[in-house]
């Protein structure tokens, strides 16, 4: 074990004490972390959602990162303290906040996700051993008794405020959507042994079980390459799109099993998803949308009914456009 965990209280501005622990590298003094990671749990759920990612995350860097990880339970969940109704979680972060630059002094300060959903339900879904999955459901409107579904995954380790409000969108306009932050997933899930395609494949297949109907999936930078391979894999889900970087997705060695060879290889899975559709988007101008010519590869490597395409902005109309495409191409 390469890291170090200290259980203490954060005392928020209207004085309370939440609950938290800090991991950091053995050795590692507080004026060496350059960098602290705060998992933000979902409300209702506690911090015991997320302990397994910190963990994880801190025994995958090299000697000396200077990056701790930060757990806690928002008020009146876990240990934490609450009066009966205090929801008032935005005061929360903004404590931790003030604590971390009381106790670091200048550090790089980052929340992995938010606390709480307006419009999203939120479910922890029990897969194989070992392995849970957190989504956040948002409900479809309209009059179809059985709505299409779609699985969201967000860039890895940040679901945010934009994530949920194209969910929100994708709702309202018919579609039942599932949102998730596929790293807290695919930390959870490798925490015994690193995961093989067949792996990953069998935990989706363990999803699609419980849900209304198999579903398309949306998958943002980082996360495509998880949005590719579960499409070729799981012939149940309906269509992908992926977005941005994918390869790089499935690479980090903490996580995923590379000791058979191009196991992860996106230009021999992505041929696998056909005939159902396949649509691959540039995110142009943004640091994880992906090298064009590689993107083109891979397209190349696809087969009919696939598009690729190229924007400067990822927004909800396109999204349900390439969904209505995806559902003319679907038996």
């Amino acid at each position: 074990m390469n890291y170090e965990q200290e259980d203490f209280g954060i005392l928020t501005d209207d004085n309370l004490y939440l609950d938290a622990m800090l991991f950091k590298q053995v050795g590692v003094s507080d004026e060496e972390i350059k960098v602290l990671r705060v998992w933000v749990p979902k409300y209702p759920l506690t911090k015991t959602s997320v302990i397994t990612c910190a963990r994880r995350e801190i025994q995958s860097y090299p000697p000396n990162s200077g990056i701790a990880h930060l757990i806690f339970d928002l008020r009146g969940t876990g240990d934490s303290d609450s009066l009966l109704g205090n929801h008032d979680y935005l005061t929360d972060l903004r404590s931790i906040k003030a604590w971390a630059m009381e106790r670091f002094g200048k550090i790089n300060f980052g929340l992995l996700g938010f606390p709480s959903s307006e419009n999203g339900n939120v479910d922890m879904w029990p897969l194989r051993i070992g392995s849970m999955l957190e989504t956040y459901h948002y409900f479809a409107k309209g009059e179809e008794l059985v709505a299409p579904t779609v699985l969201y995954l967000s860039s890895y380790g940040n679901f945010s405020h934009a994530d949920e409000k194209r969910c929100m969108t994708l709702a309202e306009e018919g579609y039942d959507v599932y949102g998730m932050d596929p790293y807290r997933y695919l930390l959870s899930a490798s925490a015994s042994q690193r995961l093989t395609p067949d792996m990953l494949c069998d935990d989706l297949r363990l999803l699609i079980q419980m849900l209304p109907v198999a579903p398309s999936i949306i998958a943002e930078p980082m996360a495509a390459g998880l949005g590719l391979l579960w499409a070729a894999g799981v012939p149940e889900v309906k269509g992908v799109i992926a977005i941005g970087r994918a390869q790089s997705g499935l690479m980090p060695k903490h996580i995923f099993d590379h000791s058979e060879t191009a196991v992860y290889d996106l230009r021999t899975l992505i041929s696998k998803i056909a005939p159902r559709p396949t649509v691959i988007v540039h995110h142009d101008g943004n640091p994880m949308g992906g090298d064009k010519k590689r993107m083109e590869i891979l397209f190349e490597h696809s087969q009919e009914p696939h598009r690729l395409e190229s924007t400067e902005k990822i927004s909800s109309g396109l999204l349900l456009n390439l969904l209505a495409w995806m559902e003319t191409k679907q038996d």
